[in-house]
Formats: C-alpha cells, sequence, structure tokens
C-alpha cells in the first residue's frame, strides 16, 4: 500500500511540475528549438524531477501505510 501511494502521489506531482516548467520556458523567450537547453530543463527536467521529488516524499511520509512482517 506504500509503494502504491507513493507512485499515485508521484505521478499526481506532473501536475504541478509541467506548471512551473512551462512558467520557466515562457519566462526563458519561449524557443521551439528542441534541442535548446531552456527546453530540456523547463520541458523535461523539472516534470520528472517533481514526479521523482514526488514519490520520495510519499514514500518517506508513508510509513503509517507500511507493512512490518515479523518472523
Amino acid at each position: 500500500m506504500r509503494f502504491l501511494r507513493a507512485v499515485i502521489i508521484g505521478f499526481l506531482s506532473i501536475f504541478p511540475g509541467t506548471i512551473l516548467g512551462y512558467l520557466g520556458w515562457l519566462a526563458t523567450g519561449s524557443s521551439k528549438d528542441n534541442y535548446s537547453p531552456s527546453v530540456i530543463f523547463f520541458c523535461n527536467v523539472i516534470p520528472l524531477g517533481f514526479i521523482i521529488f514526488g514519490f520520495l516524499w510519499a514514500w518517506k511520509n508513508g510509513e503509517e501505510y507500511g507493512v512490518n512482517f515479523q518472523g
């Protein structure tokens, strides 16, 4: 349950990451060149970073949903 919760929260984190990336892309001039560093950073790195950060945050805070096996 902890893993599933972390995955769901991680994927839901793409929405704020995409909005922030879009605003950053607009602020840097809205380049249409796919190989531009601003496009790579704001359109790829920021949303993926939000997904990873959201997953790690949810995993760390979801300890009460973890299953402890005692054997």
